[in-house]
């Protein structure tokens, strides 16, 4: 039973933190797999999709992303609050409303048994610099907009 949820956040979202999840205003494609009767639970305007059967799911994600300040913003996807390592996109903004376009792609096995909520969020902290002497940098509130999330159900 494969299936498929596309949603998007159009209009430009100010996160109220460099914590915050990203909602989604709409979901553009939904397969009748991925619904609250199926293997997915998410309701439009929210930043959680609830995964309710293991498998191996396809996470796709790309946004504009800015700040209102100049500094590092980062995102990433996180599995039931845990950020997900390959996932965190840094971006440096040196002028302040100058987008930069982010995106990644994560297979994401969950457990036969189990279940999994899975958000798009901004992650508070990133290491910047070499791979020695790197420096813990907090990161700025981001500015987002054009974003889009695709979740595959491939087994």
């Amino acid at each position: 039973m494969n299936g498929v949820i596309q949603s998007y956040q159009e209009q430009i979202e100010i996160l109220p933190s460099n914590t915050s999840a990203l909602t989604f205003q709409k979901d553009c494609i939904r397969t009748r797999s991925a619904n609250c009767c199926g293997w997915l639970q998410h309701s439009e305007g929210s930043p959680l999709y609830k995964i309710l059967e293991g498998g191996k799911y396809e996470v796709t994600f790309n946004a504009n992303v800015t700040s209102a300040t100049a500094g590092q913003v980062a995102l990433g996807l996180f599995m039931d609050g845990i950020l997900l390592p390959g996932t965190t996109v840094i971006i440096p903004v040196t002028t302040a409303g100058n987008y930069t376009n982010v995106s990644f792609n994560k297979i994401v096995p969950i457990c036969c048994r189990g279940d999994a909520t899975l958000t798009i969020q901004s992650v508070s902290s990133v290491l910047i610099g070499a791979t020695t002497g790197a420096t813990s940098t907090t990161t700025q509130i981001p500015v987002i907009q054009n974003a889009n999330l695709t979740i595959t159900r491939l087994s």
